[in-house]
């Protein structure tokens, strides 16, 4: 394992990856947390705020490689849907919605994710190197 790829890596991968690690952390913690306590909504709100800041992020790696899209690309414009439909469910009282989305958001997370650790990505030469 080495961090070589991902230093090596343009600026906007860099955030991309720390928001995207940031996140898996911070949204275990929230999903953990007793729901509807003081600190799950506020952790909960940095989530939701970093989350769209991975996707937004996203969308700026494929300006370092024009035309690069990819079906990881259609996580990120579920999210940047998502999100703002969960928290408006909730501040409506409609506590099954903002669960459901905001479950499946972290699941398209993951996911996604997941995906990073291909052949031929960066987070897979970090992983397994070359």
């Amino acid at each position: 394992m080495s961090l070589a790829p991902l230093l090596n890596a343009p600026a906007v991968v860099q955030v991309h990856a720390a928001a995207a690690f940031l996140a898996l952390a911070l949204g275990l913690t929230v999903l953990a947390l007793r729901k509807g306590t003081p600190i799950h909504r506020r952790l909960g709100t940095a989530w939701a705020s970093i989350m769209l800041a991975v996707a937004l992020t996203s969308f700026a790696i494929t300006a370092v490689n024009p035309g690069h899209f990819s079906a990881i690309h259609i996580l990120s414009v579920v999210t940047l849907i998502a999100i703002p439909r969960a928290v408006w469910a909730r501040r409506n009282g409609n506590i099954r919605g903002h669960a459901i989305g905001l479950v499946s958001t972290f699941l398209g997370l993951l996911i996604a994710g997941a995906f990073t650790f291909g052949p031929g990505r960066i987070m897979h030469a970090v992983a397994f190197g070359g």
